[in-house]
């Protein structure tokens, strides 16, 4: 996979880490829940969209750096929120498991017809009809 993967040893020492330095500079769960994370969220994933389309349309400027690490910021962003909202790392990887079973099961469109820009969205018409 290349010169950054992680084990998932690693990645729980992230969550860890990256949770006790959030409660010391942000304040703890008590004081910030998870909703200052999600708001920081959206900025960081309009910078992050704003580097990548840089880097798909090799615009002047782009990097896959700044790409990267403006995807890295909307990591922390999750893992912050996850544990402000009470979420273990273990919690987290099984909500995520479960969720991508679900959105194995929904039905969606054929992405060769789709703005590669844009989010390829689940058929909700085919969910909210009962078989």
């Amino acid at each position: 996979m290349g010169p950054y993967t992680m084990s998932a040893v690693d990645m729980l020492d992230f969550f860890e880490r990256q949770r006790d330095w959030s409660y010391e500079t942000f304040g703890p769960p008590s004081f910030k829940g998870p909703c200052g994370p999600l708001d920081h969220l959206k900025k960081e994933a309009a910078e992050a969209f704003a580097e990548a389309h840089k880097a798909t349309h090799l615009e002047p400027g782009w990097s896959h750096d700044k790409v990267r690490e403006e995807i890295a910021d909307c990591l922390f962003l999750v893992f912050d929120a996850a544990h402000r909202a009470g979420m273990s790392y273990a919690d987290l990887s099984r909500v995520a498991m479960a969720k991508l079973a679900k959105n194995k099961a929904r039905t969606w469109p054929d992405w060769r017809g789709t703005d590669p820009d844009k989010a390829i969205e689940h058929d909700r018409i085919a969910e909210a009809t009962p078989s």
